[in-house]
């Protein structure tokens, strides 16, 4: 059919002879799978000989709403089936699986090809039907699946969890590899069994890798759900900022059909465009403190922030959030030295001095709250909250007039 999307798995058997054809068909047709005819029409095998593999039989599948057909081929191999695998790639795609799967496809020597073809991948609906194909399959072999698209294998158990999942995530693999000193690039595999672009950023710092997870993921739960990412477009996430998708160069491990989205900070008015996502990454963090501050989790909160600034020290942001949870948590002292310590790293931020004179005026000392402040307005007459700030100040000193004049020339600012 036009545009068809083809989409291959494989099952290795643990035995070395196949599963009779009227048990995989009563198998299959038993779970609900739809129409199952054996055999299935095979092209001419014209490199059987040359390439040590043997084709036993062939499956024809039909889904029962007609979504989906698929193909599975029998093969006997001269060798192991994985044996032009080395053990470092190995060793990942088995991952989490047990002894008894992982022995099976490293020794197995009979194969079980299955071919998926659609119209349409996106929404991933013939997703789950694929799946409990392959879960069939596994029963009947007793064998392990690997899949490709989404570099990674399963045995029984890891497989009837994924037919489980409610979240089209649960298809993809993410990977962390090594980006530079303690930084990490965060890339899928599997996305593109939607129909869709596979996702990376690059440079994440160790510490916020979680959260790099959670962003992708969110991401893949978007364009399973059938949005759209091409190559320039902006993804706004609101408070959070915004990112911009770059065409992603990849090796020949990484090349994906649909292509690879690159994910980086959109730039700010004036400023080149980068190639890592290191600031949307640090506002996540950021909101992440806020949320458990609001739950009035302050120790959980202040570990957001110190983790932040673990890999951020400069971060003007952070360094003023976390003297308001010191303020908050009564470290005044505290609260005053952090603050010292962002107006000193960052002399033209005002949220340095409005962060030391918020907490002058938490230790008493109101007359060095009011020149912080005065200091905080003259790097940024347009904040209400500097103007709001000195006058409380100057109302404790006594300067009623200059401190009606600020909450006037504050409550001008906010409308």
């Amino acid at each position: 059919m036009a545009g068809e999307w083809t989409l291959d798995f494989l099952t290795v058997a643990r035995h070395d002879e196949p599963p009779a054809p009227d048990v995989v068909v009563r198998a299959l047709t038993g779970a609900g799978l739809g129409e199952v005819a054996y055999p299935a029409a095979m092209p001419p095998d014209t490199g059987s000989l040359a390439t040590g593999r043997q084709r036993l039989g062939a499956y024809a599948l039909r889904e029962a709403q007609g979504r989906a057909t698929g193909r599975i081929t029998v093969v006997r191999h001269e060798q192991p089936v994985l044996v032009g695998m080395g053990e470092a790639p190995f060793t990942v795609l088995t991952l989490g699986l047990g002894g008894d799967d992982a022995r099976t496809l490293r020794e197995g020597r009979l194969a079980l090809n299955l071919r998926v073809t659609v119209a349409d991948p996106a929404g991933a609906a013939y997703l789950g039907w694929a799946t409990r194909v392959l879960l069939v399959l596994l029963g009947v072999t007793e064998g392990a699946a690997v899949d490709p698209a989404a570099q990674r294998c399963y045995g029984r158990v890891q497989l009837a969890g994924l037919t489980a999942a409610t979240s089209p995530t649960a298809q993809v693999a993410v990977h962390a590899d090594p980006w530079g000193y303690e930084a990490f690039w965060l890339h899928t595999h599997g996305v593109q069994k939607m129909g869709r672009p596979e996702l990376e950023l690059v440079g994440v710092p160790r510490v916020f890798v979680p959260e790099a997870r959670a962003l992708l993921r969110d991401l893949i739960e978007q364009l399973a759900g059938g949005a759209r990412l091409a190559v320039g477009q902006e993804v706004d996430l609101e408070e959070l900022g915004r990112l911009v998708a770059l065409a992603a160069p990849c090796d020949v491990d990484h090349e994906a059909p649909f292509g690879r989205r690159r994910l980086v900070d959109a730039p700010a008015p004036g400023t080149a465009l980068g190639t890592v996502a290191t600031r949307l990454l640090a506002r996540t963090v950021l909101a992440d403190a806020a949320r458990r501050a609001v739950r009035g989790d302050l120790p959980a909160a202040l570990e957001a922030v110190e983790r932040l600034l673990g890999a951020l020290p400069e971060d003007g942001a952070a360094l003023a959030y976390k003297s308001e949870l010191l303020l908050r948590a009564g470290q005044a002292l505290s609260a005053l030295e952090v603050g010292e310590l962002l107006e000193l790293r960052t002399p033209g931020d005002a949220r340095g001095a409005l962060t030391v004179g918020r907490a002058l005026a938490a230790l008493g000392r109101a007359r060095e709250a009011e020149r912080a402040f005065t200091r905080a307005i003259g790097l940024d007459p347009d904040d209400p909250a500097a103007y709001a700030a000195r006058a409380q100040a100057r109302e404790t000193l006594g300067q009623v007039g200059e401190a009606a004049s600020d909450r006037a020339r504050a409550a001008y600012l906010r409308e």
